[in-house]
């Protein structure tokens, strides 16, 4: 789930930027805190993966552009935030005074905002208003919030004034900047107003409350709660506050940092492959050119990207030992995290040549090559490859904490195009995890991460059917689910959603994402070389999904080393079917419809003008555009004349509001 952070010329940006940091040193790894402009409210299906969207500090429309060229908040963006809340939705504002004041009909929280010539709800947002109002409406209540942005010349001043509180407990704290206050003097207190905050000075000053709005739920601080960390006594007690507002909205807080915080920096990977394929370590090196390896000093490898120190596995222990002592000093900042180390176990024939699990705590390599050799022996995969080949899954590169898998391979261009593939590249956390369209994807504990190097000619794998091997991917994922390494029978409740994310369906009918696929693309000499991503949610305790969730209490649950197994094996035989008929999807059509979620569906098309109901009838063998046939004209009943076909990338499907939006 994501925290969205509101971002506009309309924010200050002191606010915005204390707002990110706050909220992820609170909320990670349990949401992805992200920012969030007007056009993506607008325009961007994100409501249905939101569990709470935060407005910093507002400025006013009069005060000058902040010039950061983010456009203030728009009125459709304005329509989807009051759509939001009053359906259940929570919303978060901090470091903006406010009003209450009572409406006849129904109650609403208005959030200034720059608007012109625009009407919402009823409320006239003409141009001669010099600051215009989103209203969101309770038909249950009568009581309205308006939000008084400050002059923006007054909020970095105001960030600063610390006042002493009165909590709703008596007790007090003191040290939190202020914005103002929130006036509740023209309406009557109790009801859906709570009070959690008052001026220790003046009780009758409100600075924080909380309301319903419809089924959503709202909290105001007219204090600033995101500021900086700094760690004494005044923060702590500011900290305390933010999370419990968090808490109250319903968010689950994490008890204490994650494990990304805490080890904020990339660990050494290591570099092996299976016992019983002898050889590849060592074709791998000789194909990055990296001579034998000396324990007294390691092998430099720069690329594009990452600078590498390789190791060879005898330094193992001191290389650990070091990078620990190494994390213990140095700051988080990634401009020193690099170079970046690599401990090779060339050894061959026999689990001797692994890493003891104490340096992999995380993941037991001895284990996942285990798992992954019955599993291709079920599979059917070949016992034997010519000389520098092998199978899927069986070269690996492992590390506990890395910047991101897709990036390791993806972004260094020696790495890309030399590495002998198939390579895998497999990390227990992330530090700058990627997810689709720029989007970040968290690696909480529990989350099996992954990237899959592969090079195929085009002349096997024509350009055209690229857009196949997410479907091809997420197809593997979902089987695998289904094997009795992972779900047995509760894998029928893993299902794909177009185009490259995996939901799960859990009892109560709910469909949750529990991963995704991101695959990237290179081209050259008459080959492409494909690095597909994959994050999925194994073991992640709630209010993450996963896959062990799906289990009836007492199950023995999924573990990571049998998890990537199954998927690894599947994927192989599905690969090389999928290449030897140059791209063709249609041996696992059928399959693939039979594990989505959209067979039949009827969904709403606002690609086109007018908007108009579709039904989702399948996915085009020729380019893998998602087929859509139009539903009965209104006028003359009969069903549109043509297919409407969708590309997958540049559509954002809302599988909850039954949506596709052109993806911005």
């Amino acid at each position: 789930m994501n925290v969205l952070v509101y971002t506009g010329s309309d924010v200050s940006p002191i606010s915005h930027t204390n707002a990110l940091a706050s909220l992820r040193s609170l909320l990670i790894p349990n949401y992805a805190v992200q920012p969030v402009t007007s056009p993506a409210l607008s325009a961007h299906p994100w409501s249905a993966s939101c569990a709470l969207l935060v407005l910093p500090s507002l400025l006013s429309s009069k005060s000058p552009s902040s010039g950061n060229g983010v456009a203030p908040l728009n009125a459709a963006a304005a329509n989807e935030i009051q759509n939001y809340v009053a359906s259940g939705g929570r919303l978060l504002s901090l470091g903006t005074p406010a009003r209450a004041q009572p409406r006849r009909a129904n109650t609403s929280l208005s959030l200034s905002a720059q608007m012109a010539g625009v009407s919402i709800s009823g409320l006239d947002l003409s141009s001669s208003q010099p600051q215009s109002k989103l209203t969101i409406e309770d038909p249950e209540s009568r009581v309205s919030f308006s939000l008084t942005p400050i002059p923006r010349a007054e909020s970095d001043e105001e960030s600063t004034a610390d006042v002493q509180l009165t909590l709703d407990d008596g007790t007090h704290i003191e040290g939190v900047g202020r914005a103002g206050e929130i006036d509740l003097s023209d309406v009557s207190q109790g009801g859906n107003i709570k009070i959690i905050a008052r001026l220790r000075t003046d009780a009758e000053s409100p600075v924080g409350i909380q309301a319903h709005i419809g089924r959503g739920s709202t909290a105001i601080w007219s204090l600033h709660l995101e500021s900086p960390l700094s760690g004494d006594e005044k923060d702590q007690a500011r900290i305390s506050l933010l999370k419990g507002t968090l808490s109250n909205l319903g968010l689950t807080v994490p008890s204490q940092a994650s494990e990304t915080q805490t080890r904020a920096r990339p660990t050494p990977q290591i570099l092996s492959a299976a016992p019983w394929r002898p050889g590849v370590v060592s074709s791998i090196l000789r194909a990055l050119q990296i001579p034998s390896l000396a324990d007294t000093k390691p092998f430099e490898l720069k690329d594009s990207n990452d600078t590498f120190l390789v190791h060879p596995s005898s330094s193992a222990a001191r290389v650990f030992a070091e990078t620990r002592e190494v994390a213990a000093k140095s700051s988080e900042d990634p401009a020193t995290w690099n170079p970046k180390h690599i401990v090779v176990y060339a050894g061959e024939g026999e689990h001797g040549s692994l890493p003891p699990h104490v340096l992999t705590p995380k993941f037991d390599i001895a284990t996942y090559y285990d798992a992954l050799s019955k599993t291709r022996k079920e599979h059917g995969c070949p016992e034997t490859y010519p000389q520098n080949e092998w199978g899927v899954g069986e070269a690996l590169l492992y590390g506990e904490v890395v910047t991101s898998t897709q990036t390791i391979l993806d972004k260094n261009m020696r790495l890309l195009s030399t590495l002998q593939t198939p390579f895998l590249s497999l990390a227990s956390a992330q530090l700058t995890g990627r997810g689709r369209g720029g989007n970040v994807w968290l690696s909480p504990p529990g989350c099996l991460q992954f990237s899959l190097l592969l090079r195929v000619p085009l002349s096997a794998l024509p350009a055209q059917k690229i857009v196949f091997v997410q479907y091809l991917f997420a197809l593997a994922v979902a089987e695998a689910c289904r094997s009795e390494q992972v779900l047995a029978a509760e894998g029928a409740r893993v299902r794909i959603k177009w185009p490259n994310d995996i939901y799960a369906i859990a009892r109560d009918g709910e469909k949750k994402k529990i991963g995704g696929i991101l695959v990237n693309t290179s081209f050259g000499s008459g080959k492409v070389e494909l690095v597909v991503g994959c994050g999925l949610n194994v073991l992640n305790p709630p209010p993450i999904t996963s896959l062990a969730q799906l289990l009836p209490e007492g199950s023995t649950p999924p573990t990571m080393e049998r998890t990537l197994a199954a998927i690894m094996a599947r994927f192989e035989r599905m690969w090389t079917e999928f290449v030897r008929e140059r791209g063709s999807f249609a041996p696992f059509m059928d399959l693939y419809l039979d594990r989505w979620l959209h067979s039949d569906q009827l969904v709403v098309l606002t690609t086109v003008t007018p908007a108009r109901k579709v039904r989702i009838v399948g996915i085009t063998p020729d380019h893998g555009l998602l087929r859509t046939l139009p539903e009965p004209d209104g006028n003359t009943g009969s069903y549109g004349a043509e297919f409407i076909d969708l590309q997958p990338d540049g559509n954002s499907f809302d599988l909850m509001a039954g949506l596709i939006k052109t993806k911005t």
